[in-house]
């Protein structure tokens, strides 16, 4: 399916009807981190987690989904605000499935692996600037960024140089594969079809209702 047609299938709604092949396979090499106050960790599961207070929603997103970028673009600063102020914990699970559709044909394994690296010991305001950058570049045409660009908007989000250096080296111990496998699989038993999907108390979020987040965070 092109990114013509996936636009024009997200666009309206925000979110995405795209099909999604569950995975069974287990995150294997993802990097972890103790979680520490204000400080982001990549689980073992393969969501990445910031905050630690107020309510917990899990987002499932997608590096090239149109409809994720919208949904960053209007709700990222509320979701950064409640999250900083400890009102809100979210869980961040990427999926990879329009990795096809990138120029190099992987962007979005590759964009997964630099999203969890960089929130390995690193503050949730820093991790939430990179997921920002990351939709802010988000591809669109006949290219995409390298390992070069990711490493790039990494370091300019906050993240630490080393941290930077293994995303261009392609050296940071992420499986993105996996995660983006994972997070399918688990998608697909909650009953989810695309991305965004956003969870709360286990039940999907009317992402329609503009007032979602408001009712969440209260």
């Amino acid at each position: 399916m092109g990114m013509q047609r996936v636009c024009a299938l997200v666009v309206a709604v925000l979110v995405g009807v795209l099909a999604l092949s569950g995975c069974a396979r287990t995150v294997a090499g993802t990097a972890v981190a103790d979680p520490a106050a204000g400080v982001s960790a990549a689980s073992e599961d393969g969501a990445v987690v910031v905050g630690e207070g107020g309510r917990r929603i899990t987002m499932f997103l997608e590096p090239m989904c149109p409809a994720c970028r919208m949904l960053e673009r209007q709700y990222g600063d509320q979701i950064r605000e409640a999250v900083l102020a400890g009102r809100l914990t979210v869980a961040y699970r990427m999926l990879t499935f329009l990795d096809t559709e990138s120029a190099s044909g992987d962007y979005s394994t590759r964009a997964t692996v630099a999203f969890h690296a960089a929130s390995v010991g690193t503050s949730d305001a820093v991790t939430l600037e990179f997921l920002r950058a990351l939709y802010d570049e988000q591809p669109r045409g006949a290219t995409d960024l390298d390992n070069d660009g990711l490493a790039s908007l990494a370091a300019a989000a906050g993240v630490p140089e080393s941290v930077a250096e293994r995303i261009r080296t392609g050296s940071t111990g992420v499986d993105g594969k996996a995660v983006g496998a994972a997070n399918g699989a688990l998608l697909t038993e909650v009953g989810g079809t695309g991305t965004p999907t956003v969870l709360a108390d286990g039940r999907r979020v009317d992402l329609n209702d503009a007032a979602w987040l408001q009712k969440i965070v209260g």
